[in-house]
């Protein structure tokens, strides 16, 4: 389901995409880096990172660290209990932070360096998460609104329940078994890890995480993840809007009729197609010009037959380790 000759030819021309890589059946079916990018050199994806802080949540439901869903996070966190906050922050579920229906008002097109970072104003007018407990809030659950602060909860009750930032409990639950030895991961002004963005990856480790999903949470025969999270976050959970007027959400990912799909800003992707068995990841120069690969995926991936042998991602990732050490 691959026309390797014309998305070859589409990728060229493209010279913002930096790289694309195709699997089916759990193969390694198409490779594409831009000449100035390395196969094993790590990647900005931006927003991509809240799927993994979707998947990190359902690894903490799994190993039963984390309370059901519709618990509110106020239980878990008490600086939300606090009176100073409107009431309805006390009935926000983890659910809510899911599927981006928390009830906060946020302008996603005005994007700050506070959203991007750790930021000054936090070191020392006030802190991050009174900032964002200190927003307008309408009833949670009610209608979606993409807030990348309000994900920065999350993180904050992976550290909570576990004793582990978000980032070294989903280098321990997620990524080590999965063989991602390598990423880079931001954090805020006191340490916490970032969770709306901040995360960097290899395209190759991408397509790990977008299989994990593909395959219900399991990884070569271990339960990483539930099944139920899984279905559930792959499933519309809510009507979706701005900054993507043509999909739904899940939790934490988006929910197109044909595939479910990571995003981040410069179109940093990956593609899971549960029906088709394949998973794509994306990385493009982060800026606004647009490169299109959602259409390139479609056009030369689900909706084109195989024309060149297949890879194994066994193969692929010896032949990843060669190049570094060659390097």
């Amino acid at each position: 389901m691959v026309n390797h000759d014309s998305l070859q030819r589409a990728l060229t021309e493209q010279s913002g995409v930096r790289s694309f890589i195709v699997a089916h059946d759990d193969r390694i079916v198409f490779e594409h880096y831009r000449q100035d990018v390395a196969p094993d050199s790590l990647q900005d994806i931006n927003s991509v990172t809240k799927t993994v802080v979707g998947l990190a949540i359902g690894a903490a439901l799994h190993e039963g660290v984390l309370p059901p869903l519709d618990t509110p996070v106020s239980r878990i966190l008490p600086s939300m209990r606090e009176p100073e906050f409107d009431s309805r922050v006390q009935r926000i579920t983890l659910r809510h932070l899911l599927t981006m229906t928390s009830g906060f008002e946020w302008d996603q097109s005005v994007i700050d360096e506070c959203v991007l970072g750790p930021c000054d104003r936090f070191r020392h007018d006030e802190s991050r998460l009174h900032f964002i407990l200190s927003r307008p809030i309408t009833q949670p659950g009610e209608r979606f609104e993409y807030d990348s602060h309000a994900v920065q909860l999350l993180s904050l009750v992976i550290e909570s329940v576990t004793g582990r930032t978000l980032e070294r409990y989903a280098r321990d639950t997620l990524f080590a078994p999965l063989g991602i030895a390598t990423s880079e991961w931001i954090s805020d002004e006191e340490g916490h890890t970032f969770g709306g963005r901040g995360l960097m990856l290899r395209t190759s480790d991408m397509i790990s995480l977008g299989l994990l999903m593909m395959h219900r949470g399991v990884w070569r025969g271990t339960q990483l993840i539930g099944e139920t999270f899984i279905d559930e976050a792959m499933s519309v959970q809510s009507a979706g809007g701005p900054p993507m007027d043509d999909a739904q959400y899940g939790y934490l990912c988006w929910i197109d009729p044909r595939y479910v799909f990571a995003s981040g800003h410069g179109e940093q992707f990956i593609f899971v197609a549960p029906r088709e068995r394949i998973v794509a990841a994306t990385t493009c120069d982060s800026h606004d010009a647009p490169t299109g690969v959602r259409d390139l995926f479609v056009r030369h991936v689900l909706d084109a037959p195989f024309r060149f042998p297949l890879q194994s991602i066994a193969d692929a990732d010896r032949a990843l380790e060669r190049r570094s050490t060659d390097s």
